[in-house]
């Protein structure tokens, strides 16, 4: 039987409102403390507190890696659950003395706070090398964990960003196909529409799920060293680039192109879009979004009839190549892992995580892919998760979700400004606004 035991979110908001003190007695070392080369900083005493914001499907697969981990090691897992105020929770218990061991990392921004304050202890300082570890990550994701140039975190799980979704049997009945490119893209969209059919589906009321469109747009117009440059301190939003890339994300995404229109869009959430495709009327024939769309297709919000259906009623393509550019690119959207206390018990936990054992029982729960090239894509029980992982494994390079690079809340801000651009307002002015906002944010982040 696991020991780990689930601490409700009313139960953590007790523990933040009774943290001792910092300096008062309490297992583990203090936030920031690291032992030099690897050695702890605390003293161990058989358990670890680790901490998450997932719900549903992710939280019930990373039990399972929890109590995987209890099984081989003898430690035990106390966990806890919190889906609201996380990062106001975390940072509440780090200013108390009492930070959780580990805690999952959901944004770049926040973790670039945290270390630069010295709250996350560096991997190094639990003897994990960069160099032993580096070679079983694909291209791109490790550096999402590194700040100033240490290595801070690492990504547990991912999905890609790169998938456009739809239902191979209703395509066959129209008599049309996936495509490779975007000149493709735009002649499936005119094909749709001639069948008498809507082509898209789009939550546009959620901002993020416009970036998720721009950023891969961008990434296949531009390139990785512009998208890199981008989302960091020396992006320049005003350049043309930006521009070029929202006005290509609108030639699919118009007014007669998608379910609702611009208005009905802009007033619908993610997991309705998704439903309006796969639902049990649908109205709609395609929806690009991340590889969580199966599970949410196929889950109680949307269809469970979906499920067993995979590659017949339910199916995605790559996103297509622009202008001839971008094959092999893709993004990608996850979570990273961080200890915040250092103890033989902490570094036992992290280099688990870091295995190829975890990474199996994660895999084999078919929520998420795991970002380990040791795992085999057999491991995962579905055919669109196995082809989700195949994706990302055999990528050119990969790059992490833009709008979670930037500094905390910047995201959101994005996803307004492209709402604004999705509204036909006059973008040239608000990019200079957001510019403004931005070069701010990152002085002070």
């Amino acid at each position: 039987m696991s020991k780990f035991r689930l601490v409700a979110p009313f139960m953590i908001v007790m523990l933040v409102l009774t943290a001792c003190p910092a300096g008062d007695g309490g297992t583990g070392g203090s936030p920031g403390d690291g032992g030099d080369g690897g050695e702890p900083a605390g003293e161990a005493d058989g358990s670890i507190t680790v901490t998450s914001l997932w719900g549903g499907a992710e939280e019930e697969a990373f039990q399972v890696v929890l109590a995987a981990f209890e099984e081989s090691s003898d430690i035990a897992i106390e966990y806890e659950a919190n889906r609201t105020d996380y990062e106001t929770i975390i940072r509440t218990r780090l200013q108390g003395g009492n930070p959780p061991d580990v805690a999952i990392i959901p944004n770049v921004g926040f973790l670039r706070g945290l270390a630069r304050e010295g709250s996350v202890i560096p991997l190094a300082d639990l003897g994990i090398e960069l160099s032993a570890i580096e070679g079983q990550f694909p291209a791109g994701i490790l550096e999402v964990g590194n700040v100033d140039g240490e290595q801070y975190a690492f990504q547990v799980k991912l999905n890609s960003k790169s998938t456009i979704w739809y239902s191979p049997e209703r395509f066959e009945e129209m008599g049309v196909e996936p495509v490779e490119d975007w000149d493709g893209l735009l002649q499936l969209t005119d094909d749709i529409k001639a069948t008498g059919a809507t082509p898209w589906s789009l939550g546009a009321q959620d901002g993020w799920t416009l970036t998720d469109w721009f950023e891969v747009i961008y990434l296949k117009m531009n390139g990785t060293e512009a998208y890199d440059t981008l989302f960091s301190p020396d992006g320049d939003w005003t350049d043309p680039t930006v521009q070029a890339a929202i006005d290509k994300m609108l030639e699919v995404l118009t007014d007669e192109n998608v379910d609702g229109g611009i208005d009905g869009a802009s007033a619908t959430l993610f997991v309705p879009a998704i439903a309006k495709v796969f639902g049990t009327s649908p109205s709609a024939e395609l929806y690009y979004g991340g590889g969580f769309v199966g599970g949410i297709a196929t889950g109680v919000d949307v269809n469970p009839d979906l499920a067993g259906q995979e590659g017949t009623a339910i199916d995605w393509f790559p996103f297509p190549t622009i202008d001839g550019n971008g094959e092999g690119l893709v993004t990608y959207g996850g979570d990273q892992i961080a200890a915040l206390v250092n103890d033989a018990d902490v570094q036992a936990f992290m280099e688990y995580m870091l295995g190829t054992e975890a990474a199996e029982v994660w895999a084999a729960e078919g929520t998420i892919i795991v970002p380990n090239v040791n795992v085999d894509t057999s491991v995962y029980p579905t055919p669109l998760v196995q082809a989700e992982a195949e994706q990302v494994n055999s990528a050119e390079a990969v790059r992490f979700d833009g709008g979670d690079l930037l500094p905390t809340g910047q995201g959101d801000a994005l996803g307004a400004l492209l709402q604004s651009a999705f509204r036909g307002e006059e973008m040239s002015g608000l990019i200079e606004e957001f510019q403004t906002q931005l070069t701010t944010a990152w002085e002070e982040s």
